[in-house]
């Protein structure tokens, strides 16, 4: 994962196949196949397309029907280690005091 900073010193993940990602909302759409709190390996970062996500031998079992959810906004997900636990990015307080 690359992390990217806006003008105000806020961390913006870049997700890279193979991290680790947790939602923190529903998948959009009709038929949601990710619900909040599950997670699972970036397969794919499709850009604005949104992420291809493996859940399937994380948070469901590898044997899971729905083993993937496909075009999930990165808006929706958040990094997280091994275990699901979310991981908090820091803020670059250099480049926050230089736009004061």
């Amino acid at each position: 994962m690359r992390i990217a900073y806006l003008p105000d010193g806020t961390p913006m993940p870049v997700f890279e196949p193979g991290d680790l990602v947790r939602l923190i909302r529903d998948e959009p759409g009709d038929v949601v196949t990710a619900r909040a709190g599950e997670w699972g390996e970036v397969l794919r970062n499709g850009g604005a397309e949104g992420l291809d996500i493996r859940f399937a031998g994380y948070s469901r079992p590898r044997t899971t029907d729905l083993p993937l959810a496909l075009n999930v906004p990165s808006s929706r997900v958040v990094p997280c280690d091994r275990r699901g636990l979310r991981i908090e990015l820091q803020r670059d307080f250099r480049q926050a005091a230089r736009k004061a």
